[in-house]
């Protein structure tokens, strides 16, 4: 009943179905995805074939690198988008705009050699192997942050009554861990993004211009992509994604006041108040804050893993005749 007060009568129908769409993913379909990407990390493709008939009735056996990875990569997006919701669409206007911008960039020969030399110096398969860990831990958390979708489904209007909820659980330590490590992992993503923009807008990925991002103190921009990654703070890092049109509002499902607030040593949650307290947020920020701004980098990080594939396929042998 007090979801139903929350959302209203129109949308309680499509909260309890986005409900039980989630756990029946998140229980029943991610562990026989779990097994597809894992046996494709380790080109196990006998057992990649094998897991895929047991999860997909209609999966089909393929030859070629790129069909392998885009397959892996179909599956881990079937189910954790079922664990997340149809409104908020921030994610999937990213990756969007990020496929065309990549798509673009693949004109230019510095562009190809510069994914392929972060497949060949092991980056890309080692941030595939860190986002899907960390995916797969968010997951096993799922019922911890799962009623952050709150914020997603109700109506504007009602929003304000989220001020006076209070969320009955205590999990405050487990969704640091998973919001801070959610957020670092993503952000070390964002250098393809970047790197695609640069390439679409100056020739090369590395060249990040002469205009200085809004929101972050800095004296000049960075000369490559590894002092982006390198020499810059997260926060600066997001303010090249969020001056791209389109980007901002994913860029925003990082939310550095919520991480500075529970980051801090004297950060705790005061079961009486529902809130998040500590010397940085005397004022205290809403624990269902915190849950909704972990179910966004959940988000977040699913999309992340969809770049990384496209970054990954350009180093195809399938693709060997493509420009130099």
């Amino acid at each position: 009943m007090t979801l139903v007060h929350l959302v209203g009568d129109e949308r309680a129908g499509a909260l309890f179905e986005t409900f039980s769409r989630s756990r029946t993913a998140a229980e029943e379909l991610w562990p026989k995805v779990r097994r597809i990407y894992e046996y494709y990390l380790v080109e196990d493709w006998k057992n990649f074939d094998k897991a895929g008939r047991a999860a997909f009735d209609d999966w089909q056996a393929k030859s070629t690198t790129h069909e392998r990875a885009t397959m892996a990569h179909q599956a881990v997006a079937i189910a954790t988008i079922s664990m997340t919701d149809g409104i908020d669409d921030s994610t999937r206007r990213y990756l969007y705009r990020f496929h065309v911008k990549h798509t673009s960039a693949l004109r230019s020969s510095a562009y190809i050699h510069s994914a392929r030399a972060d497949v060949a110096s092991g980056l890309v398969l080692g941030l595939q192997r860190s986002v899907f860990d960390v995916i797969d831990r968010f997951i096993g958390h799922f019922e911890a942050w799962q009623m952050g979708v709150l914020r997603r489904v109700m109506p504007p209007d009602r929003l304000p009554l989220l001020r006076e909820l209070t969320l009955f659980r205590d999990e405050f330590d487990i969704l640091r861990d998973l919001y801070q490590q959610g957020f670092e992992t993503v952000c070390k993503t964002l250098r393809f993004a970047v790197a695609a923009q640069n390439t679409v807008k100056r020739q090369s990925p590395g060249d990040f211009g002469t205009d200085l991002p809004n929101g972050v103190d800095l004296k000049a921009n960075p000369t490559s992509l590894k002092a982006f990654d390198d020499k810059l703070s997260n926060a600066a890092r997001l303010a090249f994604v969020r001056q791209v049109p389109g980007w901002q509002d994913y860029a925003a499902l990082l939310n550095n006041r919520t991480r500075n607030a529970i980051g801090h040593a004297t950060a705790r949650h005061d079961l009486r108040t529902g809130r998040i307290f500590s010397d940085k947020e005397p004022a205290g920020v809403q624990y269902l804050d915190l849950v909704a701004d972990v179910f966004g980098v959940f988000d977040a990080l699913c999309t992340s893993l969809q770049v990384l594939r496209a970054v990954r396929v350009v180093s195809s042998p399938d693709f060997k005749n493509a420009p130099l």
